[in-house]
């Protein structure tokens, strides 16, 4: 042990120093397990000290486990309110998340303690865009380009803004600059990558804006077991016979409140829920996890005995059905109490529709349709914060849209109420039309407003959320083309 004190004689505060040290090696060696475990003894040793629950955090979000990172990142801010660091990383946190009205006070905190840090410049400018303040974000970021600053939060928050102000070019150019840093970490590198084919593919640089797609997709590549989903859509299939629909206990609550908007991701769903929203009597309530939610509650509930789903909805009761829903409506109603309608637009919710069907009989459903190709091209493309393993691979899009098609064609089969289908081409032709049958499927009146929802200022947390923000557009129709030999695995697709 050398000339230091005896271990025993040691106190917690220098035990806790010693834990943070060797923490701070093993994170920079990116060796993020021993390190959160050397974090997590300083947290024990010295609980009021906001560092180590920060550094807890920071190093829990690298291993992938949200459970440690934001209660650690608050717990920090409540121990030290000027905690620059912690402020940033939970309004980074939440923008992600989609939560702008956590991400603003964070990032503003941020920048008011040290106001010249570029990442938190960044940060800042990302949720403003994220709110639809796209010009308060270029004033916050245009002198740093000037400068001539390739820091990487600086050049990816320049790629989200760069379209909506035209500057795609621009923008390129960071990017590519930032992607030749030899400091890059594969997340880093995945993100960059990401916003680096997006831009290219705006003006028309088709062959590099792949190459940066293929990269990004390689380096943030998620686990997908594409036989087991076929299974799994194979059960359903099997089990929700309009037989068993009608026998199952329905809830008889009489809430018509949910509008659920399914779909494949990157089908328009964003577009059609930014429309209805444009409404008066529509709230938009975004991608809600509450049906998955549920689902999990069912799976772990006593009265299913260990049985799976959807079996397992055998022994589900009148009154658990009433439960449930009542639980939903609870929900939405914490979002919006006046609303006629509470839109719940999570596209994989198709995967759903017979729960749907059972807690809300009498619920309106709108699918969203859009070609194949470029629905699954769109996938490829796109950043997604969370989920969607299945986009990383052109294989697992092409096996997971046949599986999608299966089983909407079973729905549409099965169930005993209509669902309204909205194609995403007949959007863009003929948006006031579309717009006016998507209202009376609703029994609504009409508004113009709806016409001009990309003036509507509601959050919009999903990867569509710049589109939205512009009036309808035909380029992204027949985008596949761009990169038919590329897509081999795609081009089957067209005839479903």
């Amino acid at each position: 042990m050398g000339g230091g004190e005896p271990q025993a004689t040691r106190t917690p505060a220098a035990m806790a120093r010693d834990s943070a040290a060797r923490g701070d090696v093993l994170f920079l060696s990116g060796q993020f397990k021993p390190a959160f475990d050397q974090f997590q003894e300083c947290v024990r040793l010295q609980p009021a000290e906001a560092e180590y629950h920060f550094k807890l955090a920071a190093t829990a979000a690298r291993l992938g486990q949200p459970q440690w990172v934001e209660p650690h990142y608050r717990h920090a801010i409540r121990l030290n309110p000027n905690h620059a660091p912690a402020h940033k990383a939970l309004a980074q946190l939440a923008i992600q998340c989609g939560d702008v009205v956590t991400a603003l006070p964070h990032s503003l905190k941020a920048l008011e303690l040290v106001p010249g840090d570029i990442d938190s410049i960044a940060i800042r400018a990302v949720v403003l865009m994220a709110g639809g303040e796209a010009e308060s974000a270029w004033q916050l970021l245009s002198p740093l380009i000037a400068s001539g600053s390739d820091d990487l939060q600086l050049a990816y928050a320049y790629a989200r803004l760069a379209p909506t102000i035209g500057h795609e070019q621009q923008a390129a150019d960071l990017v590519a600059r930032a992607l030749r840093r030899r400091d890059l970490s594969p997340t880093y590198r995945a993100r960059l990558s990401f916003a680096a084919a997006g831009l290219l593919d705006a003006i028309g640089r088709h062959e590099e804006a792949f190459f940066h797609a293929k990269a990004a997709n390689a380096l943030a590549r998620q686990p997908f077991n594409s036989a087991a989903y076929t299974e799994l859509v194979s059960r359903n299939i099997n089990y929700f016979t309009r037989e068993r629909l009608r026998a199952l206990p329905r809830a008889s609550l009489g809430s018509r409140r949910p509008v659920f908007i399914v779909g494949m991701p990157r089908s328009g769903t964003t577009l059609v829920e930014q429309i209805l929203a444009s409404h008066s009597a529509v709230f938009g309530g975004g991608e809600l996890s509450l049906v998955a939610d549920l689902t999990q509650a069912i799976a772990t509930a006593p009265w299913t005995e260990g049985a799976p789903l959807p079996q397992c909805l055998d022994a589900l009761t009148l009154q658990d059905a009433h439960r449930l829903a009542a639980r939903y409506l609870e929900v939405i109603g914490s979002l919006n109490s006046t609303a006629r309608y509470v839109t719940d637009k999570m596209p994989l919710n198709f995967q759903a529709i017979g729960l749907i069907q059972i807690l809300f009989p009498d619920c309106h459903i709108i699918h969203c349709v859009r070609d194949p190709r470029d629905t699954c091209l769109s996938c490829y493309f796109t950043d997604f914060a969370f989920g969607n393993e299945f986009t990383y691979d052109l294989g697992h899009l092409a096996a997971f849209h046949r599986d999608y098609v299966r089983m909407m064609e079973h729905w549409k089969r099965v169930l005993p109420s209509p669902m309204l289908e909205v194609r995403y081409e007949d959007v863009v032709a003929d948006n006031e039309g579309q717009t006016r049958r998507m209202l009376e499927f609703l029994d609504l009146p009409w508004e113009a407003g709806c016409l001009e929802f990309n003036k509507n200022k509601r959050h919009v947390a999903t990867a569509s959320r710049d589109q939205v923000r512009k009036p309808i557009y035909a380029s992204s129709v027949g985008r596949w083309k761009h990169y038919e030999k590329h897509i081999p695995e795609l081009l089957s697709l067209a005839s479903t």
